[in-house]
């Protein structure tokens, strides 16, 4: 493969992949509503000079949801700063959609180039890694943002699995990139990825050294030390809080797929990305020696295991209480479609150069399936479409859209009554107060002297604090009405509430920096020792 026939094939590949997009209509998936919201509260925090709230203002009318703490951002500030310049809703959403098909292309490709220097293999894996079915219905079905995200740096968890096991490990930035990746993308694909990392070491323990396993130790410092300021905080709340998660149980049992869904195309399913390495490996002879085969092979057998645990061949009623935040079994399609694609491009390398078909058919006869199984996937989805205003939640009842609410707190009784109460205060002795809101922090004025206590409008996260007219800090606790902040007011005629963090989250953020700085000045040091 030439350079421009390179360049034809990615063109053509990108294109099918955005082809929903190409409307003034915002495509709309079962979780677009709440992804976009997380945006638009994104964006009111870069617009009001705080960029980095762990409690997201906008939600609930003003009332707070600590979104940003539970579900990671940092991909959600590109379309967050479109809108800041200006950009539409929709246009914004479909661009983000866009840059995560061209990233994630970008990735399978570099990343298979990386182990194996060729850029037919590295083409094929890319072009069936972006148009497979799942992660196509991901996208344009589901609007999973923190799944079809997440899903650029699984490639390079596979890369960074192959070079150590079977390589010299010389490329630990690999797996510290796809770790890191995944675990600031989304928390279930980072379980899974954690899965397959355990599987994958099990498996090719044999090849591994005491240099190694210092490098592997090396690198899973760097991973947590690089999200520390996201992983800690999360965890501290999940320590100090009771939250709504803990009372939902999914129903696995009854999504479970059937064995015939695991191949279909209008629900979510793998589609034809199985059939290709499954009726290739028949004809490849098994070359025992050749350490990207072997690969391929632990890629494939894991692949099918996943795909058969989607099924009710894996007992998901009997482990419901223990699994339930996997939330739908399919979801390992998530791993399962990636490894087969990966085995489908080695395999067709190996075809090649077993001379049973010719490199430049394989390519092309890639592309030409999965374009057909783009296209038809598409017709079967039929995506639907809704055109937002740039005020479309400026209007609180919009606000609300947090699909199951899991990290409301427990305390939250009402989720209809935060929208209705988001702009009063309540004391205990039967007084309704108004309140002034400005950034992230209310002002209660008014207030009786005789009152022991104001309600205000915040829902309780550990990290808000309180102060008096003469700032005086005041206690300030969960305990208040509906979930909200109750503030001690000791005789205060006048409260100010904020949410300022927590010792903790301060403490990783700027571990998290200097690990950045770190890396960033390891970096620039090898690329000056390589050209001197």
């Amino acid at each position: 493969m030439n350079k421009k026939e390179t360049t034809a094939v990615i063109c053509i590949a990108l294109f099918v992949a955005f082809l929903p997009l190409f409307t003034l209509n915002c495509i709309t998936g079962h979780d677009s509503i709440y992804h976009l919201l997380r945006i638009e509260s994104l964006k009111t925090g870069i617009e009001s000079g705080l960029p980095f709230l762990r409690i997201n203002m906008l939600f609930f009318g003003g009332q707070g949801y600590a979104s940003s703490l539970f579900y990671p951002d940092l991909f959600l500030y590109i379309p967050a700063l479109l809108r800041v310049l200006g950009v539409g809703i929709n246009a914004s959403w479909h661009i983000y959609i866009a840059f995560c098909l061209a990233a994630g292309f970008a990735a399978a490709y570099y990343c298979m180039y990386t182990i194996n220097r060729d850029r037919a293999t590295a083409l094929m894996f890319a072009v069936i890694f972006t148009l497979f079915r799942y992660h196509l219905f991901d996208i344009y079905v589901r609007g999973a943002a923190g799944e079809f995200t997440a899903m650029i740096f699984v490639p390079f968890v596979l890369a960074g699995l192959y070079d150590m096991l079977f390589s010299d490990f010389a490329k630990p930035q690999l797996l510290i990139i796809g770790m890191a990746g995944v675990i600031l993308t989304h928390t279930i694909t980072t379980a899974m990825c954690l899965i397959l990392c355990i599987v994958v070491f099990i498996t090719g323990i044999k090849n591994i050294n005491a240099g190694k396993i210092k490098k592997l130790l090396l690198s899973i410092l760097s991973v947590v030390l690089l999200t520390a300021f996201y992983v800690f905080p999360m965890l501290e709340m999940l320590l100090s809080t009771d939250f709504s998660l803990s009372g939902i149980v999914f129903d696995l049992g009854n999504e479970k797929l059937l064995l015939k869904d695991v191949f279909s195309f209008s629900g979510p399913g793998m589609g034809v990305v199985l059939f290709i390495p499954l009726l290739l490996r028949i004809f490849i002879k098994k070359e025992k020696d050749d350490r990207m085969m072997r690969f391929a092979d632990i890629c494939m057998i894991t692949a099918l295991a996943a795909c058969l645990f989607t099924t009710g061949f894996f007992p998901w009623k009997r482990f419901e209480a223990y699994l339930y935040q996997i939330q739908f079994p399919w979801r390992l399609f998530v791993l399962a479609g990636p490894l087969a694609a990966f085995s489908g491009a080695v395999y067709l390398k190996a075809a090649v150069e077993e001379k049973i078909i010719k490199e430049k058919t394989a390519v092309f006869a890639v592309l030409s399936v999965m374009i057909l199984s783009a296209v038809y996937c598409f017709e079967k989805s039929e995506p639907e479409y809704y055109s937002y205003s740039d005020d479309y939640f400026d209007y609180p009842s919009y606000t609300a859209e947090v699909i199951g609410g899991e990290w409301l707190p427990a305390s939250v009784q009402d989720r209809d009554l935060l929208i209705k109460e988001a702009d009063m205060a309540f004391d205990d002795i039967g007084n309704t107060l108004s309140v002034t809101r400005y950034k992230n922090s209310l002002k209660v004025e008014g207030i009786d002297p005789s009152a022991a206590f104001v309600d205000v409008p915040f829902v309780y996260y550990k990290g808000y604090t309180a102060s008096d007219a003469e700032g005086r800090k005041l206690v300030s606790d969960g305990s208040g009405h509906n979930g909200q902040v109750r503030v001690h007011t000791n005789g205060s005629g006048s409260v100010t509430v904020r949410y300022a963090g927590t010792p903790v989250q301060l403490l990783f953020t700027i571990l998290s920096l200097l690990a950045v700085i770190a890396a960033a000045v390891i970096f620039i040091m090898k690329k000056k020792g390589k050209k001197s």
